[in-house]
């Protein structure tokens, strides 16, 4: 029997990328037909009350030596996964563990076989929860984990429970840092019959290194191309120190290291040279799918610029969208800068667009307060300062758009600041019916031009319904792009290469010189889309036959089967499922 034990915040619900990950991976049939059990394992502040779910009297009892050897409280049962783009379910194993109330003594003393056997310096992060909660989880955990899978540990807790014997075709795998407190715990000998993979879906130093200074992302973008100048940003990534680096830089001691592209494999050896020597293994993430006909494509098509008209005043010629968190990486100032030179073009034509930007960084407003700042000042055209409206990374792609709305002429920037978008969570202006997938399957162009994205899923997801994609070569995805595709992408793809000259070594770059590369990379941008814009039925139908081509291939079930099954096969060093080559970097 082959059980995946995945270790991720987003184990009890969905909140975002990883989730996005779960729904598509666990729901495809390449993985269900390849593994026969899934645990999702998490952090979960639990309810006083809460009666923990057991299947059996053995297993409860054994639960409850756990929370009273290390006094932490379990919540075990299962969770619906739910299928993009589709109503099936997929029915997995929850389990959840509240370490508010963890015991120092045990914890305490995994802390010092961290120390001894990884130099992991716990006592320096103990006042960041990001890492203790992590550490406060990682030994109760893994005592659950083989209580429900078995396997026998060399260093039981006290008053440790029963538990069955070996399971060697247990794998666990930490998504992001995590879960790598368990993995490291694991390979300790507290768990020695799991296999560990660490998943790296971004290498968080570096996405913090680059979302300071967006010039730094130019200068490193050059440097990972030419391998000029790596050591010296290699030394000023371990220089910055943070838990996150001092979890991430030790996942060379997994069994297996996944990479969610060649270029996040290219960072962690940048982080820390010991992951030259580690097994590092390609496994992209994939596209949530489904064919539909081109009448549906331009219905949606039609609610959507009925919203916008409804937002701007007018009816555009083409919408586009931007759907991101509103962080520094996602780059959301190219669009504008694209949007600026595609104004004048469109001026000449007598063509109008409105770009709708979807970012929210303070969660979901009621609708109360929707419909109130709809009838203050118009948002979300208009915007203001403060909650309920702009907040955090909000606030910047608000106070950027205002000006730029008021001298545009053919073109419009509306952020939409608020999660979901139907008439129930976005206000009036939003047409009767209209959902978040309209926006997908409508979108005439999705941009997602990042300075740093390990692989963007966002970015491709309007191709299957016709839509165009202007992302930037930085984008994991532009790699898998490029398998699938070969050298000749179709006309559905637009790379934009934000660069700058080879030099022997990274130099500074100040901000005026980092807005002139941009907007000179945005200027022959906007010639190109402008050229591939639909405009006659034929232009519509043969984007959404060649968008559907392209996607398809690069779909969760295609993924799964090309690139996560091969990759457990070399985990366990067994067959899983049909063989097809691992991408090793």
């Amino acid at each position: 029997m082959n059980t995946l034990i995945h270790i991720t915040h987003e184990a009890r619900e969905k909140m975002g990328g990883i989730g996005a990950v779960l729904e598509g991976l666990l729901t495809t049939r390449a993985y269900q037909g390849a593994v026969d059990r899934t645990i999702l394992v998490g952090t979960s502040e639990l309810p006083l009350r809460q009666p923990v779910s057991m299947p059996g009297s053995a297993t409860a009892a054994a639960f409850g030596q756990i929370e009273a050897a290390y006094g932490v409280r379990l919540l075990y049962g299962r969770r619906a996964v739910p299928c993009p783009l589709e109503t099936r379910r997929s029915s997995v194993e929850l389990l959840l563990l509240d370490v508010r109330g963890a015991l120092p003594e045990p914890i305490n003393r995994l802390k010092s076989e961290l120390w001894t056997a990884y130099r992991l310096e716990s006592d320096r992060f103990e006042k960041e929860w990001g890492y203790e909660e992590w550490v406060r989880m990682a030994a109760p955990a893994l005592e659950a984990v083989k209580v429900l899978v078995g396997g026998e540990s060399e260093d039981p807790p006290r008053a440790s429970p029963p538990r069955a014997s070996g399971s060697s075709n247990a794998i666990l795998i930490s998504h992001e840092f995590m879960g790598l407190p368990t993995i490291l715990a694991a390979r300790l000998g507290r768990a020695p019959t799991l296999k560990t993979v660490y998943w790296a879906h971004e290498v968080p130093p570096v996405r913090d290194f680059v979302e300071q200074d967006a010039g730094r992302g130019l200068i490193l973008d050059q440097a990972l191309e030419t391998r000029l100048g790596l050591g010296d940003y290699g030394a000023r990534l371990r220089e910055a120190g943070g838990y996150k680096h001092a979890l991430v830089s030790r996942a060379c001691h997994s069994h297996r290291v996944f990479a969610v592209s060649e270029r996040v494999a290219q960072e962690l050896r940048l982080l820390c040279p010991d992951f030259e020597r580690a097994s590092i293994e390609v496994v992209y993430n994939g596209l949530p799918v489904r064919p539909i006909k081109l009448a549906a494509r331009m219905a949606s098509r039609a609610m959507l610029r009925r919203y916008a008209q409804a937002v701007v005043g007018f009816r555009p010629d083409f919408v586009f969208t931007h759907v991101a968190r509103p962080v520094a990486s996602k780059a959301i100032e190219r669009d504008l800068a694209v949007l600026e030179h595609l104004d004048d073009i469109l001026a000449e034509r007598g063509q109008t667009a409105v770009l709708l930007v979807v970012a929210t960084d303070g969660g979901r407003r009621d609708i109360a307060l929707i419909r109130r700042m709809e009838a203050e000042y118009g948002w979300p055209l208009n915007h203001r300062v403060g909650w309920p409206d702009l907040v955090k990374g909000e606030t910047p792609i608000g106070q950027a758009a205002e000006p730029y709305n008021r001298w545009a002429r053919t073109t419009r920037v509306v952020l939409i600041n608020q999660f979901g978008l139907s008439r129930e969570t976005c206000g009036d202006r939003v047409p009767e019916g209209f959902t978040f997938q309209d926006l997908r399957q409508g979108s005439d162009v999705e941009f997602g031009q990042s300075a740093y994205e390990p692989f963007g899923i966002a970015q491709l997801e309007t191709l299957a319904f016709g839509g165009l994609s202007v992302i930037s070569c930085v984008c994991g995805c532009a790699q898998l792009l490029a398998r699938v595709a070969g050298e000749n992408l179709p006309r559905n793809v637009l790379l934009a290469r934000y660069g700058v000259p080879p030099a022997a070594t990274p130099v500074p770059m100040g901000e005026a010189d980092t807005r002139r590369i941009e907007h000179e990379v945005a200027a022959k941008l906007a010639i190109e889309l402008a050229g591939r814009l639909p405009t006659e039925t034929a232009d519509f139908a043969r984007l959404l036959e060649e968008g559907w081509a392209l996607a398809e291939k690069m779909s969760w079930q295609a993924v799964c089967r090309d690139y996560f099954i091969p990759a457990l096969e070399q985990t366990i060093g067994r067959p899983v499922g049909a063989r097809h080559a691992v991408v090793r970097v």
